[in-house]
């Protein structure tokens, strides 16, 4: 019983670069990206994510002019459980998928309308539309695979199924799919980010992602740079609002 919905004009990302199985670190002036204004990045997200991040530009604008620019906007203080590190997370694969996704106690309520589907027809049914792991094609045999399929509801306002490569590393590429009621909707960006990031429920309609970057000089296993954003289910746009902070690269 899948609705078919027309997606919102996407807010774009630029993506970390991700040359290899191991994932990238930052340059020196890099800082995470905060949300402020609405703007419109080119090479947008697959789901049509509304975003209200700014763009580096905008503080470029409101400089020249003498405007103060916009307060970020917060983002939620919820935690995932279980947090890791890169230190003593093993490599995708060899651990069970409890040990790879954090989880929340947060449990959505029935929206009334439920997809026929299970998490693993849905991955299967719609993997293929998700965007290669490493678009310069320098890895072309690179695989998504889940890594848990029980944050998927086929019930729930917003659920989420965190890819990443088939026998990667820790640093390797991630990417979330997002679905509405078990509908499909596209990934959270156009392209996969190195380290896989720790997401948790704040609502039916609500998650919150944690994503990692390593800062100058640190080691992949040692990246200590964390960026928090989340996405919500907008009833009245029928897409997703992004808010708070992307790793630096991204917006």
């Amino acid at each position: 019983m899948h609705r078919t919905r027309t997606l919102t004009a996407a807010a774009a990302l630029l993506v970390l670069p991700l040359g290899g199985l191991t994932g990238c670190s930052s340059s020196p002036a890099e800082q995470p990206q905060s949300m402020a204004t609405s703007s419109e990045i080119a090479d947008g997200p697959t789901s049509g994510i509304r975003s209200q991040a700014a763009s580096p530009q905008a503080g470029a604008d409101a400089a020249a002019t003498g405007q103060a620019p916009a307060a970020p906007v917060s983002a939620p203080t919820a935690q995932p459980e279980g947090h890791m590190t890169a230190s003593d997370t093993p490599a995708p694969g060899s651990q069970s998928p409890e040990a790879t996704t954090a989880s929340s106690s947060a449990t959505p309520e029935p929206s009334g309308s439920c997809a026929n589907t299970t998490a693993e027809q849905a991955v299967n049914e719609n993997i293929d539309k998700v965007g290669p792991a490493f678009p310069e094609g320098n890895v072309p045999d690179a695989e998504w695979l889940a890594v848990d399929t029980q944050t998927y509801d086929p019930c729930a306002d917003l659920s989420w199924v965190t890819l990443t490569i088939r026998g990667g590393t820790a640093s390797s590429p991630s990417q979330q799919m997002l679905f509405h009621d078990g509908e499909y909707l596209g990934t959270t960006t156009k392209e996969g980010i190195a380290f896989s990031p720790e997401t948790v429920r704040l609502s039916d309609s609500a998650i919150q992602v944690t994503y990692r970057w390593a800062k100058e000089g640190e080691s992949n296993a040692g990246a200590s740079g964390r960026a928090v954003s989340t996405y919500s289910w907008n009833p009245n746009t029928e897409s997703v609002d992004h808010a708070g902070e992307w790793p630096p690269g991204i917006g």
